[in-house]
């Protein structure tokens, strides 16, 4: 049984939420996220690492942080509240319930993941916790939908947000605050009865947690409920899977200057595959095909035959590393590993065309894809689903 923990928790304040809330982090890239954080000193990814972790950047995060507070752009303090949001965009909208939740439950099977995570990056989340001390991302997490859960969210909404604004992006956004005993007793009931718990973002932010805590992270706290420690708590969005959708992360290999077409050609034919020349820039519209493009040039490949058993190594993700990525990669001039960069969807097939670089365009895997795997204990290859509506930071300001 999963147990949702009240948070406090700083809101944004209505009025400023329009400028805080920070668009979702990986519809932008690094250059994209630094720039909009130097001009926009109110947006909340003045708070967040625009990418690596370099000298001296989490004191300015924290120093960002104090700044938000000092100004006025959250509440006080409130103590003992769950938060209900809702969230769209121009297709979809979705309502969350946010609370913590200890990391045990991300660990012990309670909560699944879908996809494995890279050491740098928890390293660099666990630092942010333990520099910055905050935190504001909710993990996003998927559960069936329910009756209950619907009834007790609608009844909330009922009532007049905190928050309601329109987000700069054209998203919607709206906040409430739940601080009633019964009717976050009801809320927390209704999560516990929930099983089939999937992530759906943020598997790096619950390994931080976990990295912070150390040994005793799979183990139950010695204290729980209210009382567990807030280093073991992991902020926590609870978002019926039927309402968001999947787009795909795309790939860019890196580290391949002056390839051409030809040579692509010639160690794909190696594997039986043939590149078939396309008018310009494209998204492959069915699963089976993918497209590339190499020095501005775009191309088609059918990889249908390639599948490999359901629900993962079937998966057009999959199979473009096995066969399209791996033979490719020897093109690399020296002995590294050539990086592979994953793309979101919403950066647009542009991202993927690079001098040094060739991309690869992909249909995404479906929500059945994602929770079959996760139902029979497997994961999706790395960066294989980009869910929409993404929650946003910069709506709450967690002690940690």
């Amino acid at each position: 049984m999963l147990e949702l923990l009240p948070i406090s928790a700083r809101l944004v304040t209505p009025e400023h939420a329009a400028t805080v809330v920070s668009p979702a982090y990986d519809a932008l890239d690094e250059q994209a996220r630094a720039a909009r954080a130097a001009s926009q000193p109110d947006c909340f990814l003045t708070a967040l690492p625009s990418g690596g972790i370099e000298p001296g950047t989490l004191r300015r995060n924290r120093r960002a942080v104090d700044r938000l507070l000092r100004e006025g752009r959250f509440t006080e303090l409130r103590t003992g509240l769950l938060v209900v949001l809702e969230l769209s965009d121009a297709d979809r909208r979705l309502t969350a319930v946010i609370g913590d939740v200890d990391v045990a439950a991300y660990l012990d099977g309670r909560i699944r993941p879908h996809e494995h995570v890279r050491p740098d990056r928890v390293d660099e989340l666990a630092r942010y916790l333990d520099e910055v001390r905050i935190a504001s991302s909710p993990v996003c997490v998927l559960h069936p939908r329910t009756a209950t859960l619907d009834q007790l969210t609608r009844e909330v909404r009922r009532r007049a947000p905190l928050v309601d604004t329109a987000l700069p992006d054209g998203g919607e956004l709206r906040v409430w605050p739940v601080t009633d005993p019964a009717t976050i007793a009801g809320l927390a009931a209704a999560v516990g009865s929930v099983t089939a718990l999937t992530i759906a973002d943020g598997h790096h932010r619950a390994a931080a947690v976990a990295r912070r805590v150390g040994a005793t992270a799979s183990r139950p706290p010695a204290a729980t409920g209210v009382h567990a420690p807030r280093e073991r708590r992991v902020l926590t969005a609870l978002v019926a899977s039927d309402e968001l959708a999947v787009l795909p992360f795309h790939r860019r290999v890196e580290g391949l200057p002056d390839v051409t077409a030809d040579e692509v050609a010639a160690v794909l034919a190696e594997r039986g595959l043939r590149l078939t020349p396309l008018p310009g820039p494209s998204a492959p519209e069915r699963s089976g095909t993918v497209h590339l493009v190499v020095a501005g040039s775009w191309w088609r490949v059918d990889i249908g035959d390639r599948r490999g058993p359901p629900p993962v190594d079937s998966l057009d993700a999959a199979v473009a590393d096995r066969e399209l990525i791996a033979p490719i990669a020897t093109l690399a001039p020296g002995p590294a590993t050539v990086p592979v960069v994953p793309v979101p969807a919403p950066l647009g097939l542009a991202a993927l065309d690079r001098p040094d670089a060739l991309g690869i365009a992909l249909v995404p895997a479906t929500m059945q894809d994602l929770l079959s795997a996760t139902a029979d204990g497997q994961v999706l290859p790395h960066k294989s689903t980009y869910l929409l509506p993404k929650l946003r930071s910069g709506i709450l300001v967690v002690p940690r």
